[in-house]
Formats: C-alpha cells, sequence, structure tokens
C-alpha cells in the first residue's frame, strides 16, 4: 500500500509537498531521496486539498494498477475519482496480457466545481503541439510547459533556452505561459520499468495521465473547463500508449473536459497544416522537435526525430532552416546513415511511410542547390528503401541487451552519469 498522509504547501506556497508512506509491497517502486512534489508559479494556497492530490494521484496510481497495490488518501475530487475507474478499463484493453490489481481508497469525496470557460493547452513546441496550437487558436489558451517531463530539471540550460523561446516567440505573444516543475521521472525506481515486458513505462503508460493531471491546481486558479492535449499517433498506429482519446478525454475533476486533440491527423498532415498557416499568417517560427542530449543549438538537426521533420518540410516546399533547422543539401546522406543505426518500432515505420507517400504525390518540394541530385535521393524515399529498411530492423528479433543496458544504467546510475558528462 501507498498511503497520502499529509499534503504541504512550501516555497511560500507555490510548491506541493506530498508527504507519503509505503509498505513491504511498494516501497521497491520509489526512491526514498526524491520524494514526488509539483511547482507552480502561481500561490496555491485557496486550492482545495482534493485538488492538490491530483498531481500525485496521477503518477503514482498506474504504478499501483501494474504492482497491485492499493493507495489511501484523505480526499479526492469526486469527479476525477470516478473517471480513474475509466482510465483504468482503457489501459486493461491496451494490456490484456496483465492483470490490473491496484485500488484507490478516498476517505472522503470533494465536489469541486470551475466556473469559468478558459482554456489551457499543453505546449513542448514540437509539431504536434503547434498543430493544436493552429487548431485553438482563436480561443487564445494559456500554453503550460512541464520542467521534469521532456527536459530534466537539473539541465537548466536546456530549460531557460525552452522557456526563452516560448516567451520571445512573436506568433506565442498572445497566449499567457504557465510552467510547472515536477519530478514525474524520478520519483520513482527502475523496478517500475520492469513492471512492463519492454522498458518504456513514461510513453507507454505515465504519460498522458501524468501530463494532464499536472495541471489540476492551476486549472482551479485560472478556471479552465477545458484542456487540450496533442496527440502522438493516430488510430492507424495500433501500439500501447500512454495517451489516446479514450484514456484522455476520460480524465476529469471538477467538471474539466480533456481533449485529445489531433488523432484524426498524421503526422505529416499537422506539417502541411502548419506550413500552411505559416503562409496564411506571413510568419516563421521554430518548431522544437528535439531534446537530444548531444544538441548545441535550437535543434539537433541529426537525429531521427529532427530528420523527419526536416523532411516533411521539404516536402512542403519550405526551407527547414526557416523553422528551426540547421541543413544543407547533404541532409539526405546524412539521414540515410542515422537510419542505418539504432532501432525501429513500428510507430516510426509508421510516421516514415507517411513520408514516402507524401514524396510519391508532391510536387512542391524545396532544393537546397542541385534539383537533379537531390531528386535522386528523394526517388530513394520514394522507392520505399527507408521503409524496407525499417521493417528489416523491425523483423529482427530484439535481443535482451536492451533491458540488460537499462538494468546497469539504472542500478548503477552513478557511474552512468559520469559516463555521459565525459562523453
Amino acid at each position: 500500500m501507498v498511503k497520502l498522509n499529509n499534503i504541504q504547501l512550501a516555497d511560500h506556497n507555490h510548491k506541493i509537498v506530498y508527504d507519503y508512506s509505503t509498505n513491504t509491497n511498494s516501497k521497491k517502486y520509489f526512491n526514498k531521496n526524491i520524494p514526488f512534489y509539483s511547482k507552480y508559479k502561481q500561490e496555491l494556497s485557496s486550492v482545495p486539498q482534493s485538488i492538490l492530490a491530483i498531481p500525485f494521484i496521477s503518477n503514482v496510481l498506474p504504478i499501483a494498477w501494474f504492482a497491485g497495490f492499493n493507495i489511501e488518501v484523505p480526499e479526492l475530487d469526486e469527479d476525477f475519482f470516478n473517471a480513474l475507474k475509466q482510465v483504468k478499463i482503457e489501459f486493461e484493453k491496451q494490456f490484456p496480457d496483465y492483470e490490473l490489481k491496484g485500488e484507490i481508497k478516498a476517505l472522503k469525496l470533494v465536489k469541486n466545481t470551475i466556473s469559468q470557460t478558459n482554456s489551457a493547452m499543453l505546449f513542448s513546441g514540437g509539431v504536434d503541439a503547434y498543430a493544436t496550437y493552429i487548431r485553438t487558436f482563436s480561443e487564445t489558451p494559456d500554453l503550460v510547459t512541464i520542467l521534469g517531463a521532456d527536459i530534466e530539471i537539473e539541465d537548466q540550460e536546456q530549460w531557460l533556452s525552452f522557456t526563452n523561446f516560448i516567451e520571445e516567440e512573436p506568433l506565442l505573444k498572445q497566449n499567457k505561459k504557465r510552467y510547472i516543475e515536477t519530478n514525474v521521472r524520478t520519483f520513482y525506481t527502475y523496478q517500475v520499468e520492469l513492471l512492463l515486458k519492454e522498458v518504456g513505462w513514461w510513453g507507454k503508460v505515465q504519460h498522458g495521465l501524468s501530463l494532464i493531471g499536472s495541471l489540476a491546481p492551476i486549472s482551479y486558479l485560472n478556471g479552465y473547463n477545458k484542456i487540450y492535449i496533442a496527440s502522438s499517433y493516430t488510430e492507424q498506429i495500433a501500439i500501447a500508449w500512454g495517451s489516446t482519446p479514450q484514456i484522455d478525454q476520460s480524465i476529469s475533476w471538477a467538471g474539466i473536459k480533456v481533449f485529445h486533440d489531433g488523432y484524426e491527423l498524421q503526422r505529416q498532415d499537422k506539417v502541411d497544416l502548419i506550413t500552411q498557416f505559416s503562409e496564411e499568417k506571413n510568419i516563421n517560427f521554430k518548431l522544437r522537435v528535439c531534446y537530444s542530449e548531444l544538441r548545441s543549438s535550437f535543434n539537433c538537426s541529426k537525429c531521427e526525430k529532427c530528420y523527419r521533420t526536416i523532411l516533411g518540410l521539404i516536402l512542403n516546399g519550405k526551407n527547414p532552416n526557416n523553422y528551426g533547422f540547421n541543413v544543407d543539401e547533404h541532409v539526405y546522406t546524412k539521414m540515410f546513415a542515422n537510419l542505418n543505426y539504432g532501432s525501429a518500432s513500428k510507430g516510426m515505420q509508421y510516421f516514415w511511410w507517411e513520408l514516402m507517400e507524401k514524396a510519391k504525390n508532391t510536387k512542391s518540394i524545396y532544393t537546397f542547390k542541385d534539383a537533379s541530385i537531390e531528386k535522386i535521393e528523394l526517388d530513394r524515399i520514394r522507392n520505399g528503401e527507408i521503409h524496407n529498411l525499417l521493417q528489416k530492423k523491425i523483423d529482427t528479433p530484439k535481443s535482451k541487451k536492451s533491458k540488460i543496458k537499462f538494468l546497469i544504467r539504472n542500478k548503477f546510475s552513478g557511474l552512468y552519469n559520469i559516463y555521459k558528462k565525459l562523453r
């Protein structure tokens, strides 16, 4: 069992500190040296305890479900308590080979209400986020960005770069910015990853409920009755994922509605939407798609995620360098070299399949230097070279090395951190 004993406010009422205890069955999943917290720029003293509990429950309850222990809390928002029943059902559908046992017990349920009609969206600056931003442009939603999700809390250099980008981007001037700091990815131990047959807890289980739940305290303060979270995939990609329309739109507290936006759009549809919007508004804006440790500029412009975005822009006749990248006519050679390394997934292959189909049908292609030479490279994509390469990787059985590497990296995390600094 995990028991939430008390909720207190610290740092002049800006930080939620959760006092919780574990027992023999649950303690191995929690980092005793890094208790869970959530920190906001706004003062929180007027937020009810039943709302303050939501960020904690949003991150701990999925662990309880998969590990099979219960959670007890003094009080909780009634709508959220009821919503969690449906969220659990949706996870059971995604993970039919797992038995989700854990339950939550609230000693008191509280019916909260939010009377205002403001909206907010989770904003990372990437393709998915900008597509949702464009689709909700007329609502002028508050933009909420979370330190501790994609960017590590200790990486203040990257965080400062990112927040400067959000604050200084002319397109975003009309929107209020909200920042949250929370250790959603470090309060638990590597034992949580081992609850799944393959590592990937954050993406496969945690992130949807975690990110949405983090907004609960400021939704009460700012009167949000709608929250938007951008889709990562479409219904064409059948993989277990922690953020889907069924999961996200089941979440509610104080009558709030969550919208999982853009699920009907392919990733390339979103890139198309972004370039069309850019033309209509006659404005270029940077896409922040990369969080690589090796990034030294706005995007690294040399990882798989960067390359697929770069190619999507090229296939819309746009210069990627106007959207936050740094590439030239050699981009195709470097792209193929990058994709020859590392692993692949069905989701990744689907994104590149979209690009292959776009390359076959588009007539608007950006040329860096020599159209005839670059056409030869694009023909390789049109003819399925990347698609077949990724399929070969998918068909190659995964060795146990990845899980072994994960265990070494986490059981000997001190040594691994030294290695990261030296490399």
